[in-house]
């Protein structure tokens, strides 16, 4: 035997499938399944890096029967066939193993794990076997060692014989093993009326099958007597479930040498599918170079982008195009003399866009191949140069003489108001065109964007122009310029200047909410302590879990994998008086920590005020989100989360006023189902609620009651976002019978709705996306998801509402730009300060609250024209709770 060698056995049809159901689906623009080929490789490039095999071989089941088949006709009769999504992986995988370099085996007539067998035994070598099956441990040998893949892809026993007899089997018990227990996965019986346990026992005491029946009178009782009345069922398990070891193969070791390198060929496969250079690495000992890939990522949280307007296998073009593109080998040149800066920016055309990026400490900018760091200095003992000076000689670019390409422009404009200077247009800001290009990824940086498009991260900088012409490219492909350029770009400066403004904070408001919240906690904890009989820590769940079910006696409902669930839909379902006084502590100590404690962190020391940042590129549906504080999430349904408005106020001399659409979802629904009963309701202004709850619990509109109109509130909204009965049964405080005849009755009055939502998910089934009324688009990979019933559920949930969420996203911001316009055009001091879902605040000078609210109702009501009006509702206060 040669030590030297190392021989890799791949159960390849385990593996591919474990994969496919580890990973989210992941397709190519042609509808091409890629997640389980890519869970493959990463398993496959990590066993080769840890591992270092001299020899590969990736073996498959053939698709004809097998003599196990002749044996037993009901032999995996009850296994379903292979997902679509996933068989047609197996066959492009299998090519690009060939292309690799690896040899890959199937045979008519025997299945992967006969291989698998056949070559462990031939070759006199270490062997390595991965598998997902545990049919192969009966293959584990001194020579012989099977790794188990457990949980998906990432979590592997190795299985050596010592390994092996931890768990009380030799190799060839495994085999008993399955012949007493069966196994229902391939429709092996066993022995009826044996489970594992007991089949464990009796091998543990007799070793073997033969000697089970050997001793078959020492066995008393009932197993005596099923072992005696199925012996037959018990050979053939046995039989069916041992691994043939002499397949007749024509393969020699020189078929599986394995040479670390890849062909031109397998680059190329691995480009169509559009894994990243990361990934092909791990196959090849040097270093490869002039590798890229197109647009889409290959992570596994990743959905790809469907074909849109594209013909078949068109990223195939695009793919070949982004490889023949210039490598990028410049590097950033470090400016060391601010001379040198001064000559880097008169050497700049303004014929073509300059890449640029300031922050605190550091200036970037380039153009073509000529790329450059300056460092800041904000001290006299730090590095770099004085900030004032650096931005002196950057200030021509900032103006409107040069077109410039910025990673994130809010945050460079962030950077020059520390200097006094603003950015002026005209720039192209790549992260918000990556964002409209596919936005089921969130960029974190520079680095993550350059590489999702397939150029080297090492310097992202200098492939900025490449990717921005890529995504140039894009937007005009997949018709989102007008989204990108009339709406998403100019709300940066709105966003900008939101930011700067601030929202004063009352900070005596806060302190006396402080207190109060203070006061009724720790008369919640000692009312807790007392009804447990003894000190805790309720915010321990296993000892909450100790003292509700253990002292207490209450019945758990739900179980988990650390204990039993304390959450608050299982606490609930429980009948005690500590459990509405724990709901009450969660309540108040989340809205404490949150609101309370949490702003004290934030408010700025001089101003007095909080200064969110809203993220423009986070959500699938366009909306934007808040952090730093997080101000959109601040509870209203219930009067202590309303009682947090109170501690934000206006600036001195000025009072807040507040705009809101009025059920802007409901009107879009009614915009694009086009149903004649809420087109007709919205055109006179009416009550839609009221007209609900007058179908749905059959009565004349008059007798409308107010209980009936807020079931019929619930029904409303609930049916925009899918809700379920049991869902629904929850908000409207009724019975799962009586929400699911609230539903019903609501299809019924309202069939065009019911229409409009089924077409949204045949036409996000079919196309893979929707678009809302600006073109924004949003993917839905969870509806390739096969057999996969609650991702499908959520997909089809989000499907029936993307059009209305998105849309409403896009009169929003339209909103917004229109009334930050207007403001400044008006020369009015007046500051839009805040944006949250539908509504909007502005800061305003007392003098200035008329025509304020005339800008806001104008503005709003103006955004967008639909088949029903757009209704804004217009307040003001001394706070936000009294404005509101």
């Amino acid at each position: 035997m040669t030590d030297d060698y190392k021989i890799l056995l791949l159960d390849s049809n385990s593996l591919i499938n474990r994969a496919f159901h580890a990973l989210p689906p992941l397709t190519l623009n042609d509808g091409t399944y890629t997640n389980a080929i890519y869970g493959y490789l990463n398993m496959l490039g990590k066993v080769l890096s840890e591992e270092k095999p001299t020899h590969v071989c990736a073996v498959f089941d053939a698709k004809a029967k097998t003599f196990r088949h002749q044996m037993a006709a009901s032999y995996k009769a009850t296994r379903k066939p292979m997902p679509e999504e996933l068989a047609m992986q197996v066959p492009i995988l299998q090519e690009l193993l060939r292309k690799m370099g690896i040899k890959v085996l199937l045979k008519e007539g025997f299945e992967a794990d006969d291989i698998l067998g056949t070559l462990a035994k031939k070759f006199d070598h270490p062997t390595i076997i991965v598998s997902g099956d545990r049919d192969c441990l009966q293959l584990v040998s001194d020579t012989t060692t099977v790794f188990h893949t457990k949980k998906g892809l990432s979590e592997v026993v190795k299985y050596t014989p010592e390994r092996l007899l931890e768990e009380g089997f030799t190799p060839e018990q495994i085999i008993e093993f399955k012949g007493l227990a069966g196994d229902s996965s391939d429709n092996i019986s066993g022995c009826p009326g044996v489970g594992e346990k007991t089949a464990k026992e009796l091998l543990f005491s007799y070793g073997s099958i033969d000697n089970i029946y050997a001793n078959l009178e020492s066995i008393k009782g009932k197993l005596k007597d099923k072992l005696q009345q199925n012996k037959d069922a018990v050979d053939l398990s046995k039989a069916l479930a041992t691994i043939n070891v002499e397949v007749p193969l024509e393969c020699t070791l020189d078929d599986l040498k394995y040479s670390y390198s890849l062909s031109e060929e397998a680059m190329e496969m691995f480009r169509y599918l559009q894994f990243k250079p990361a990934l092909l690495e791990k196959f090849s000992k040097e270093p490869l170079k002039n590798i890229s890939v197109s647009a889409v990522s290959t992570k596994a949280k990743t959905a790809s982008e469907p074909k849109i307007n594209i013909e078949k296998n068109g990223d195939e073009k695009e793919s070949e195009k982004t490889y023949k593109r210039k490598k990028i080998e410049t590097a950033l040149r470090q400016i060391n003399d601010l001379s040198d800066l001064e000559q880097a920016v008169k050497s700049f055309t303004e014929v073509k866009p300059v890449v640029l990026d300031i922050n605190k400490d550091k200036a970037i900018l380039g153009q073509s191949d000529q790329f450059y760091s300056v460092e800041i200095s904000h001290d006299l003992l730090g590095v770099g140069f004085n900030g004032e000076d650096v931005i002196s000689i950057l200030k021509p670019l900032f103006s409107a003489r040069y077109k410039k390409i910025i990673f994130d422009a809010k945050r460079t404009m962030h950077s020059l108001r520390e200097y006094d200077e603003t950015l002026s247009m005209p720039y192209d800001d790549i992260l918000i065109m990556a964002y409209l290009n596919n936005n089921t990824k969130v960029i974190k940086n520079e680095a993550q964007l350059v590489d999702d498009y397939g150029f080297d991260s090492e310097s992202p900088y200098c492939a900025f122009e490449e990717v921005f012409g890529v995504l140039v490219d894009k937007l005009k492909e997949k018709q989102l310029n007008d989204l990108y350029h009339e709406i998403e770009l100019p709300l940066v400066e709105v966003l900008f200047d939101m930011e700067n403004n601030g929202f004063t904070v009352d900070k005596n408001i806060l302190s006396v909410l402080n207190a109060k919240f203070t006061e009724e906690i720790d008369a919640l904890i000692n009312e807790i302590y007392m009804m447990a009989g003894e000190q805790f820590n309720i915010n321990s769940t296993k000892q909450l879990a100790t003292i509700l079910f253990t002292n207490l006696g209450l019945k758990p409902t739900k179980k988990t994998k650390t204990g039993y669930s304390v959450d608050a839909d299982t606490l609930e379902e429980l009948d005690h008086p500590i459990i509405t006084a724990i709901l009450r502590y969660r309540e108040l100590t989340k809205l404490k920590s949150t609101y309370i404690d949490g702003m004290k962190q934030v408010i700025d020391p001089t101003s007095g005020k909080v200064h969110t940042c809203f993220n423009q590129c986070i959500t699938t549906t366009g909306r934007l989100s808040s952090t730093e504080p997080n101000l959109q999430n601040i509870p209203v349904r219930k009067s202590d989360g309303r009682e947090i408005r109170k501690m934000f106020v206006p600036s001195p001399g000025c009072i807040l006023v507040t705009a809101d659409y009025s059920q802007i979802e409901l009107r879009l629904l009614a915009h694009f189902s086009e149903e004649p009963n809420l087109v007709e309701e919205y055109m006179k202004d009416g009550d839609v609620h009221a007209l609900t709850a007058s179908k749905i619990f059959n009565v004349p509109l008059e007798l409308v009651t107010k209980e009936m109109r807020s079931s019929a509130k619930a029904v409303n909204f609930g049916i925009i976002y899918g809700i379920s009965v049991f869902g629904l049964a929850k908000n409207a405080k009724v019975s799962r019978f009586v929400a699911k005849n609230f539903i019903e009755q609501y299809f019924e009055t309202y069939k065009k709705v019911k229409e409009y939502m089924d077409e949204n998910v045949r036409l996000a089934t079919k196309q893979g996306y929707l678009r809302s009324m600006c073109g924004r688009i949003r993917y839905f990979p969870e509806l390739s998801a096969g057999t996969k019933f609650n991702i499908r559920a959520f997909g089809e949930r989000a499907a029936m509402n993307m059009p209305l969420q998105g849309s409403a996203s896009d009169i929003i911001k339209i909103a917004m730009i229109k009334v930050y316009n207007a403001l400044k055009d008006n020369h009015m001091k007046a500051k839009l300060i805040l944006q949250v879902h539908d509504e909007l605040i502005v800061d305003t000078p007392i003098e200035e609250e008329a025509e304020v609210k005339k800008i806001l109702k104008e503005c709003m009501e103006s955004a967008a024209t639909l088949r029903v009006p757009l209704r804004v509702n217009v307040g003001s206060g001394e706070n936000w709770y009294e404005a509101k």
